[in-house]
């Protein structure tokens, strides 16, 4: 409502033509639209972080949330940032609803520990999944999307688990305590 009165202000100054006002207010118009998307991401990749935290905390895992090291904060360390430094089997897990290139940021640091990536995105490119490989990194994906052989090539690359893998494999299995 609050985005809609924005534009009808927009559209209705001045009782001039709204055609008129479309066209002369368009930076204006662009610029909520704008910001009510980026709104709109930002409440997504909290909600995915409170998400993926919750499971962590149901499945008593042992993490460090926002952890910075090497300039760069990924959202979680398992099981912390202390053994990440000292023991090197730590696990690095960044989340992004959206990958785009933004994953690259992860790249650019020595990794101390393993490094997944979980996304919700179904459109990530196999040069990217590629690349990931090249860099030591493994995407972490929804089942579904694992699945899904006609639109992407999650079921086919190595290095693309499911969720449920990343905690049983990963978490439980390879790092019980």
């Amino acid at each position: 409502r609050f985005r809609v009165a924005q534009v009808a202000r927009i559209l209705l100054q001045k009782g001039g033509d709204p055609l008129a006002n479309l066209v002369h207010g368009f930076p204006e118009i662009d610029a909520i639209f704008l910001s009510a998307a980026q709104t709109r991401k930002s409440r997504a990749g909290l909600s995915f972080e409170h998400h993926v935290e919750r499971l962590f905390r149901d499945g008593r895992v042992r993490y460090e949330a926002q952890a910075v090291f090497g300039g760069r904060r990924p959202v979680f360390v398992l099981p912390d940032v202390k053994a990440l430094n000292a023991e090197g089997d730590a696990v690095i897990l960044s989340l992004k609803t959206t990958l785009r290139e933004r994953w690259k940021q992860l790249a650019l640091v020595e990794p101390l520990g393993m490094i997944f990536l979980a996304t919700v995105d179904d459109r990530v490119s196999i040069e990217a999944i590629d690349e990931m490989r090249r860099h030591s990194m493994t995407l972490v994906v929804p089942e579904s999307l694992k699945k899904k052989t006609n639109e992407s090539y999650y079921s086919t690359s190595d290095n693309v688990i499911t969720f449920k893998q990343f905690f049983d494999e990963e978490v439980k299995a390879k790092r019980p305590k």
